[in-house]
């Protein structure tokens, strides 16, 4: 079938999965096409396709609701829901949202375009539909990066105490944009890299088969096949069933059969359920398939056939570039650099390679990687946080609180201020300088280019306060110079409009 004329996803549930393979080569090839001209996150998109399809064939949306976490890997869902022939558009002004977006269409229930908000809202959503006597399912679709994030930790907390009907689906494929880091990750990989996995799981799927309906003697069959993964996978008990979540899985999240029996068995149960689905990132498109440093994440145009990324700014590059490049010039021992999980984005893995015992990358957790870095000041360290404008809101309080209030020795790089454009208004970085201006003790600076770009970093070093360096997304010309501490306060004259007098009233 023509992509372009999908209405609803209704169609998908007349399909068989052979039927099912071919439109998810067709999406696929579809997906390819359309970013390679406009941009856009693709590697995510193209690990969900077979997922979003089950998904949307064995739920009925928009009645049903369904939250993908960030919202950036919800491509294929605005395919299923109408709207392919909108992509030409995306990213664009008064065009398709590159996230869900309520005001797009009745199928986006939610919103985000930032990291592990799916948990807390889809509850939120569940307890509505629960106090409003409805009986529509609500089902959380998250990666592993993400739901390694503080705010999941709480929620989960609460929807293990609720007991409240709900379907969290977690997407592992072992990438967030970068490599993911940290326990619970290492935790699940211990679980996909089990050597009697494929084996469990081959008898699991021939129980599973066998059930001729999914009912009370389905779900009876289920708790003993999770009572088995459990002992099998994780000797001590998995943190999920601890927090009072039936977990299931991990499933082969390219596999129809698999994904439908699971998605299927999880809407019969009266509670909160995860499935632990592992899917490949870059999936169809050997370019992203290969991809370890997040470059396929989020692209801008390219040839599709070459994979070589258009760029007409070849002998530019960009803000972060300059910075991490500064950062390594100017290098002393004490110097830490910090970064939740944006090593790629913010063009910090030469500075890892050279001194990987001075970079921490502590996952998606920007709270956290601002309170540490208050804690390593108090040592005598000098730590550099790199975080993106919009989400270094998420960090208001660490700021506020615990770095300025006591007048820590911490570098803030802003990554990505002022307008970013095609990636819309969840991630315009346009509110930082209004909600850092009333914080005590903190100094802000912008440098005009890339020579004051590493003077600035070096008065940062220099100055023991809380020092935010902001820079943009842009591109610009690199020329190096030697750096030279800029005295707090002080300024230059660029240009001298004569015709214009600053009157004290």
């Amino acid at each position: 079938m023509k992509i372009e004329d999908i209405k609803d996803p209704k169609f998908l549930k007349k399909l068989n999965n052979q039927e099912l393979e071919k439109l998810s080569k067709d999406i696929r090839k579809f997906l390819i096409d359309k970013v390679s001209k406009t941009g856009g996150h693709l590697s995510s998109n193209l690990g969900v396709v077979e997922l979003t399809i089950a998904i949307h064939k064995v739920f009925n949306s928009p009645k049903d609701k369904i939250i993908f976490d960030v919202s950036h890997q919800s491509y294929v869902h605005k395919i299923l829901t109408g709207r392919a022939a909108q992509f030409d558009t995306l990213r664009q002004k008064d065009g398709l949202s590159g996230f869900q977006k309520i005001t797009e269409s009745a199928h986006d229930s939610y919103e985000s375009g930032h990291s592990s908000t799916s948990l807390s809202a889809s509850l939120g959503l569940a307890i509505g539909r629960d106090m409003n006597k409805e009986k529509n399912h609500v089902i959380a679709v998250i990666g592993d990066g993400s739901i390694a994030n503080g705010i999941c930790y709480e929620a989960l907390n609460h929807i293990g105490e609720t007991k409240t009907k709900l379907i969290i689906i977690l997407n592992d494929n072992d990438m967030s944009i970068s490599k993911n880091v940290g326990a619970l990750h290492n935790h699940l990989d211990k679980i996909r890299s089990t050597k009697d996995y494929a084996n469990v799981k081959s008898r699991t799927k021939k129980i599973m088969s066998k059930i001729p309906g999914i009912g009370p003697v389905a779900y009876k069959g289920l708790k003993n096949i999770k009572t088995s993964l459990k002992k099998l996978y994780i000797k001590e008990g998995f943190i999920f069933e601890e927090l009072g979540i039936n977990y299931y899985g991990p499933i082969h999240g390219h596999d129809f059969e698999e994904l439908e029996l699971y998605l299927n068995a999880a809407k019969k149960i009266n509670g909160p359920v995860l499935i632990h689905v592992i899917t490949e990132k870059g999936k169809g498109y050997k370019f992203a398939e290969e991809d370890i440093l997040g470059k396929w994440h989020g692209v801008g145009p390219f040839d599709p056939l070459t994979g070589i990324i258009t760029n007409n700014d070849t002998d530019k590059i960009s803000w972060s570039e300059v910075i991490s490049d500064s950062l390594i010039r100017l290098m002393n021992k004490d110097i830490v650099v910090i970064t939740p999980a944006m090593e790629s984005g913010s063009k910090l893995t030469k500075f890892r390679q050279m001194f990987p015992n001075n970079f921490l990358d502590v996952g998606i957790a920007e709270e956290h990687a601002l309170l540490l870095a208050s804690g390593l000041s108090l040592e005598g360290k000098i730590p550099f946080v790199s975080i993106y404008s919009s989400f270094l809101q998420r960090g208001y309080d660490e700021i506020l609180h615990d770095i300025a209030r006591i007048n820590n020795h911490v570098i803030i790089g802003i990554d990505r201020c002022g307008i970013v454009g095609e990636d819309g208004e969840t991630h315009q970085g346009v509110f930082d300088i209004t909600f850092l201006l009333p914080i005590p003790n903190i100094i802000i600076c912008a440098p005009k280019d890339s020579i004051e770009a590493t003077n600035l970093i070096k008065t940062g070093i220099n100055t023991k306060a809380p020092f935010c360096i902001r820079y943009s997304r842009n591109k610009l010309n690199y020329i190096k110079d030697k750096p030279v501490e800029i005295k707090i306060g002080s300024w230059e004259c660029i240009r001298r409009n004569v015709n214009y007098i600053w009157r004290l009233c």
